[in-house]
């Protein structure tokens, strides 16, 4: 996903996010961000649980700390195309076989479905 349009679903100015050092970060520089004592999310203030940075045209690197809705909902995702039903049928099969509950998602969750876990 394009970084304007990652600014633009979350609704947020980039010089009002955090200035990164370099346009990369290393693990540890995240986990400080999102560990013990999380950042806020840029979006909605929740406790942020992933971080990137973006390097945004004639801003330069920021940070974007995200919660887990705010951060799927930036999250550049496939073109889903219809199953291939041969291998779904043989997975139904096993799962009944096995005594097993399962649902299969065929379209991804609404930011709703998200937050309610």
């Amino acid at each position: 996903m394009q970084v304007n349009d990652v600014l633009r679903i979350l609704k947020v100015d980039p010089l009002q996010l955090p200035q990164a050092q370099g346009p990369t970060a290393s693990g540890a520089e995240a986990f400080a961000r999102v560990g013990r004592t999380p950042k806020p999310c840029v979006a909605c203030g929740r406790p942020a649980t992933a971080t990137r940075i973006a390097d945004i045209p004639s801003v330069g690197p920021r940070w974007i700390d995200t919660c887990t809705p705010h951060m799927i909902a930036t999250t550049k995702t496939a073109p889903t195309g219809a199953p291939d039903v041969e291998p779904l049928a043989t997975l139904r099969t096993a799962v009944r076989q096995a005594g097993i509950e399962a649902a299969l998602l065929t379209a991804p969750l609404t930011a709703a479905q998200c937050a309610r876990g």
